[in-house]
């Protein structure tokens, strides 16, 4: 094959093990080396990657590279689609449209807050980019007024600042003043205590404030307020036309919503007839009220033994089980030990793509994933279709939908219901006519048109899936106490303490979260966080998690960095 014909392949996959999995099917079904993965935990040179017919990277990698080329820096996005016979001609990116939306916001509190944490011989050091931060404030002050002003108007408000790419002066750029101010002693000038993680838990807001700005101050942007919630949004796509060949693996993408948004730049091609059958998936359906994030995270500690309680009488104890709920409530979930062969917990937001829970035969979706009502759907309506004006946002009307934001949102929830659906064995085709092993789903819909809507996208993305009634009460007025089997605590508190803003947290307040008595708490895990060679005490020092003895039951802590 001349050189000129070499097609050479970029691959874009969500997690790191992915990226290995990618590689080693590919290089074993070709019987050669040749395909590479680049990430954080290879040491592959970029001679090595240059020399690459296929190249796989994760996505935050990949948008990294997007975001350096709309900042002018082109030579991490050349490593990726340059190789040494020239530019790739395919890209394959997995599942990956929703990721492609990079947002920034920032809030009218943070630019507050970071303009009095900044010392003065650093904004002196720094006008120009300190300039910007007052120009931010100033917006926010002058949009305040104008809602004070009209009190009649609802509590939430928004509307377009300005309405085109400004003209960003590069002495503007954050870079700078973000690396001056990165080993700034925020717990000494702010708070005047000596504390390492407090000053990271500064630093971080500050920089994430820079970024933001920077971000919001170089596109468009619109101003939303709800309450005491001031914020600057904006949003656009990753995915510059400079992306050679891209055909995105989505096996929603008949439910994903993001691409009616870009049907005038994509392609859908559906599934082709007869390829899946879901008859073997029995799908148990309980409507119920308050399973947004805020309600099941306020009642998880009643409901979520309540539901245990519940499965261990319907299920057998053979059975494996996949329970998918809301980030904050995993840690609690992970202190009980009901009576099945296995039980695991997953939460919305990372688990897509993953097969850590290929060879279960149960899910239970405990709770729904709602987006932000308020600035979701405007951002990624506006990434795909460009800056709208005040009118639409008023009123967003979009091809035959009278109010899209709605619809997306509503679609965006049934394909992150769909996705945590086929996390378990259901995803694996058995048999010539697509069929998959049995299994049972089990999920909590709201009640009326919305969750008429979700299970209907359900049916039509899984053919031939059963759906029957499943009588539980989610918070039923007279309940006794559910006794399920509680297990150990380490990994709950892992996984708290890795969701943690950096700090000190109280021995107390976690015991509380996770339900863990003194007397437990005493007799497991206090000796295993006093031994540094301890499993728990090893998992929390690889978050940067380490254990402060005090006096008395409220005295200790963990402090993360």
């Amino acid at each position: 094959m001349a050189d000129g014909d070499k097609t050479g392949m970029l691959v874009v996959t969500r997690l790191i093990d992915q990226c290995n999995e990618v590689v080693e099917s590919i290089n074993g079904h070709a019987g050669a080396m040749v395909a590479v993965a680049k990430h954080s935990e290879t040491t592959v040179t970029a001679d090595e990657v240059a020399a690459s017919e296929i190249l796989v990277v994760t996505h935050q990698a990949y948008v990294n590279a997007a975001i350096g080329l709309g900042k002018d820096r082109a030579d991490k996005w050349s490593a990726l689609i340059e190789w040494n016979y020239g530019r790739r001609k395919l890209t394959v990116i997995d599942e990956a449209l929703a990721n492609m939306v990079e947002e920034y916001q920032i809030t009218s509190s943070a630019i507050s807050q970071a303009l009095g944490h900044i010392p003065e011989p650093v904004k002196k050091a720094f006008p120009d980019p300190i300039l910007c931060l007052r120009e931010a404030d100033e917006i926010f002050q002058k949009m305040s007024e104008s809602v004070a002003a009209k009190p009649d108007l609802p509590m939430t408000m928004t509307r377009m600042v300005w309405k085109g790419t400004m003209a960003m002066p590069s002495e503007y750029s954050m870079e700078g003043l973000r690396s001056a101010l990165w080993n700034h002693p925020y717990d000494q000038t702010v708070l005047q205590e000596n504390s390492l993680a407090t000053r990271h838990r500064f630093r971080d807001k500050v920089d994430e404030t820079l970024q933001g700005l920077e971000g919001v101050m170089a596109n468009w942007a619109y101003y939303a307020s709800k309450g005491d919630h001031h914020t600057l949004n904006c949003a656009k796509l990753a995915i510059p036309d400079s992306l050679p060949g891209p055909v995105v693996l989505d096996a929603t993408a008949t439910q994903n919503f993001l691409w009616e948004l870009f049907s005038h730049k994509a392609q859908v091609y559906a599934v082709p007839g007869g390829a899946r059958a879901y008859e073997n998936v029995t799908l148990h359906v309980a409507r119920c009220k308050g399973i947004g994030k805020t309600k099941m995270q306020e009642l998880h500690q009643k409901r979520l033994p309540r539901l245990l309680a519940d499965l261990e009488v319907r299920l057998g104890q053979d059975r494996r089980i996949f329970l998918c709920c809301h980030k904050k409530v995993a840690p609690y979930a992970k202190t009980f030990e009901p009576k099945f062969a296995e039980y695991s917990v997953g939460y919305w937001g990372a688990i897509d793509g993953r097969n850590d829970w290929k060879d279960c035969d149960v899910v239970v979706l405990f709770g729904l994933s709602y987006r932000d009502q308020l600035t979701w759907a405007n951002n990624a309506f506006m990434a795909f279709q460009g800056r709208q004006e005040d009118d639409w946002i008023q009123n967003p009307v979009f091809k035959k939908y009278d109010d899209v934001r709605i619809e997306m949102q509503q679609r965006q929830i049934a394909v992150s219901v769909i996705q945590a659906l086929n996390r378990v064995q259901c995803r694996k085709v058995i048999d010539g006519t697509g069929n998959c092993a049995p299994t049972d789903a089990f999920i909590l819909l709201p009640k009326g048109t919305s969750g008429d809507n979700i299970l209907a996208s359900i049916q039509a993305d899984m053919p031939g899936i059963r759906v029957v009634p499943w009588d539980f009460d989610l918070d039923p007025e007279t309940a006794k106490e559910s006794a399920v089997r509680r297990g150990s605590s380490h990994e709950a508190i892992i996984d708290l303490m890795g969701i943690k803003e950096p700090g000190e947290h109280s021995v107390g307040d976690i015991r509380q979260a996770l339900e863990i008595s003194y007397d437990k708490w005493r007799e497991s895990v206090a000796p295993a966080l006093r031994d540094p060679g301890h499993a728990l005490t090893k998992a929390l020092a690889d978050i940067n998690v380490s254990y402060l003895p005090g006096r008395g039951r409220g005295g200790s802590k963990l402090v993360k960095l």
